[in-house]
């Protein structure tokens, strides 16, 4: 099972993006989405979502089946319970 940042990270890295804390931020922000709060997401999964994730799907310009991994990953994310 894939966390919600290594199929973001797949995803832009398909798509010839850099994928780097600063490049990432800047797209959530671009997308509407908390940039600080993705670039610590990317550091620990236990730290607060960025919001939804609509956004970054259409920035990235995402398949149907891209964006159901996406949401079935960021569900699962969501009932881990936080790291220590």
């Amino acid at each position: 099972m894939h966390t919600e940042q290594e199929i973001i990270d797949v995803l832009e890295e398909t798509r010839g993006l850099e994928v780097s804390p600063f490049k990432v931020g800047k797209l959530a922000e671009d997308a509407g989405l908390g940039g600080w709060k993705l670039i610590n997401r990317m550091a620990d999964a236990g730290n607060e979502p960025p919001g939804y994730l609509d956004g970054l799907a259409a920035a990235l310009e995402l398949t149907r089946a891209e964006r159901l991994q996406l949401a079935f990953a960021y569900s699962m994310e969501q009932q881990r319970p936080p790291t220590a």
